[in-house]
């Protein structure tokens, strides 16, 4: 999983929470990074913004690592390719 998007948002994630970007893995946990809910919705607008896309708000409401938000964002990413 390392690929633009993969970069993107583990580079969000980063920006977030005001950590260094190499201290975020696929394998990183949420909780770890004390990713709340707010830091959650800031996390999709920084990713809309990155990605020229709209991500709903409840997208990562059941994602628990890090490597998941990005599948989470690929596939909606790609549906919105597929639907257009």
């Amino acid at each position: 999983m390392n690929d633009a998007l993969s970069e993107q948002v583990m580079s969000a994630l980063a920006k977030v929470k005001h950590v260094p970007r190499e201290s975020i893995t696929p394998e990183s946990t949420l909780d770890s990074l004390k990713l709340d809910s707010l830091d959650k919705i800031s996390l999709l607008f920084e990713l809309e913004e990155l990605l020229g896309t709209t991500i709903p708000d409840n997208a990562l409401n059941d994602v628990l690592i890090a490597g998941d938000v990005v599948e989470r964002v690929r596939s909606l990413k790609d549906a919105a390719t597929a639907g257009s």
